[in-house]
């Protein structure tokens, strides 16, 4: 299916009145100097991909120097001649390393090896991992949910493979992402630990702003059972309109033909909606971070409540003042420095301290870090 033109989405505009008192200022001046009167023009996917990895930009700050970054492919595996893009991050010192698998966002139809380039370049310098950065198939091209099957596939490729590709340690493996990059990779824990003939072993999943559940199935922000889709409906950056743009173009990935089309949802199953995966129980190390003003901060919370439950040790933070893609805004913003420290710390951790994992560790003032929180599923 081609990319095509559309004006039901507005991807700028001023601060919305509802959002007042929402917002740091910081982050008020930095959009308002930048992007808040932009003229709005109908949105072109393919426009729109070439310029998704320098949208944040202006507030993105310098990246440190790593050992070596070289782009790559990595065969499915599956029979086919495809390949997926990677680009892979060495840090300056002795191999082999840890391997942490990045997924970029982009609300499942945009995003590339640039979009989170920076954050790769933190976290291999920060964590002294290797950082392989995957580029999945995108929608509308690619039926959804080819992003999580082509991303799950380079986890395979990369356990099985890559000590002698990569120079990693397979035994020692984390997963992040951003957005629809962090759904992936919250949804492939589920995958690696029902993987066989045996589970890939997992030592963390980072997850920053994720999307989780089905919006399809509202037809508008107030049928949302989650405040910050209400509260957050006009935010800047990502807002309701934005998100049902988006979603509309995943699902124009599957058939036309109505019966066709209902046969592809079911076959989507809870990848749809990760609050409604058969199981909780047994997934890897978890951190979720959440923004105060992005409507999907709360379906993202809900998910770490859900893994607590079954006895999955989470830390939760939500970054106050900020919308969804705060942590591209570093130059300018405490969260987004303190998102990319945060992460690159806690991937550090999970793959250098000491023994198979490390312990609970103490939480800053608005964390949750729980290593089990009851039983129940």
């Amino acid at each position: 299916m081609a990319p095509a033109a559309s004006s039901g989405h507005e991807a700028l505009q001023p601060i919305h009145p509802s959002m007042a008192g929402k917002l740091d200022p910081v982050f008020e001046k930095l959009y308002n100097d930048n992007v808040a009167n932009t003229p709005l023009k109908p949105i072109d996917l393919a426009l729109l991909r070439s310029k998704y990895s320098v949208l944040y930009s202006y507030g993105t700050g310098p990246a440190p120097d790593v050992g070596r970054v070289y782009d790559d492919q990595i065969p499915l595996d599956d029979g086919s001649d495809a390949k997926l893009d990677v680009r892979v991050y060495e840090p300056a010192s002795e191999g082999p390393w840890p391997v942490h698998i990045d997924y970029h966002g982009g609300g499942w139809g945009l995003g590339d090896l640039d979009t989170e380039a920076h954050i790769c370049k933190h976290i291999c310098k920060k964590a002294n991992v290797v950082v392989i950065d995957v580029a999945y198939r995108l929608v509308p091209e690619f039926a959804f949910p080819t992003g999580i099957t082509d991303s799950f596939a380079a986890l395979q490729h990369i356990h099985a493979h890559g000590a002698a590709r990569f120079k990693i340690k397979p035994e020692s493996i984390s997963l992040g992402g951003v957005s629809a990059g962090a759904c992936i990779a919250l949804a492939i824990a589920h995958l690696a630990r029902d993987n066989t003939p045996a589970p890939i072993p997992l030592r963390l999943v980072a997850a920053g702003t994720p999307v989780i559940d089905d919006l399809s199935q509202y037809a508008s922000a107030a049928e949302s059972p989650f405040p910050s889709m209400q509260e957050n409906e006009m935010a800047p950056t990502l807002n309701w309109g934005r998100l049902a743009w988006f979603d509309k173009l995943k699902w124009s990935s599957l058939p036309s033909d109505a019966q066709e089309h209902k046969a592809a949802r079911e076959r989507v199953g809870w990848f749809a909606n990760l609050l409604q995966a058969p199981s909780f129980a047994g997934l890897a190390r978890t951190v979720i971070y959440t923004a105060g003003a992005d409507p999907l901060r709360d379906e993202g919370e809900r998910y770490a409540q859900l893994l607590m439950q079954s006895g999955v040790e989470v830390t939760v933070r939500r970054f106050p003042g900020v919308p969804h893609p705060f942590m591209h805004m570093d130059k300018d913003l405490w969260q987004a420095s303190e998102f990319i420290d945060k992460t690159a710390r806690e991937i550090r951790l999970a793959h250098w301290a000491s023994g198979v994992g490390y312990g609970p560790r103490q939480a800053g003032a608005d964390e949750i870090s729980v290593q089990t929180c009851g039983t129940g599923s």
